[in-house]
């Protein structure tokens, strides 16, 4: 066959409507494709985001829904002044604007004041140690409070508040711990009066709260 007829005739016919197919078929593929990542990526779609701190997650949910957006709790923490399982914070924040489908993520209140167990700090390693192991539990503390009279630092009781509180107990997290330490040996020579010094935590005749005797030169 001639290369004219190829051009030509039943075989040019083919040959051209060949070419114009892959023609429209090269030129429509970059089309149909950026009209669907357009559609998948809401491409010039701009959506508010609602305030929903201070609503339940439920309604939180729904509101996001309803615009398109899709709600994630990432986190809980503990306020006592925001009513139980609301919404503290959300991030983005109201007003901003992005497009559909963006995750909102939620930070919630917890339903109920988070408790843990006191660990076993009392008489044991340093008062270094034994803050170090309750700040990383979460627990939150209050200055020392020292006993004259015993071993500097040695951490002899843990109180909640005015309740004492041992080894083992569930107790409120967020209520400050105080720790109750050694504030070293009394000096006589310091106190010319024997009311002078702290006999907190000790006994009327020098003895510990455990009944443990010990010597006081006054």
């Amino acid at each position: 066959m001639a290369l004219k007829n190829f051009f030509t005739g039943k075989s040019g016919v083919k040959f051209w409507v060949n070419i114009v197919i892959m023609v429209l078929v090269i030129v429509a593929i970059p089309i149909v494709a950026l009209y669907m990542l357009d559609s998948f990526t809401h491409h010039g779609e701009k959506i508010e985001v609602p305030n929903v701190v201070g609503k339940s997650v439920f309604d939180a949910e729904s509101m996001l829904k309803d615009r398109g957006l899709t709600a994630m709790v990432v986190d809980s923490v503990y306020n006592k002044n925001a009513p139980r399982g609301s919404v503290l914070e959300q991030s983005p924040k109201p007003g901003y604007e992005v497009k559909g489908g963006r995750m909102i993520y939620l930070t919630v209140n917890l339903k109920g004041e988070p408790m843990a167990q006191l660990p076993d700090v009392v008489g044991h390693g340093s008062l270094r140690e034994a803050v170090a192991l309750l700040q990383s539990l979460g627990f939150k503390l209050t200055a020392h409070k020292p006993v004259l009279g015993r071993p500097k630092d040695l951490v002899i009781g843990v109180k909640q508040g005015m309740r004492d509180v041992h080894a083992g107990e569930t107790i409120p997290r967020d209520r400050a711990l105080t720790l109750v330490i050694g504030g070293g040996e009394i000096d006589s020579t310091m106190y010319e009066d024997e009311d002078d010094f702290d006999y907190e935590g000790l006994g009327i005749d020098g003895d510990d709260a455990d009944g443990e005797d010990f010597d006081i030169e006054l």
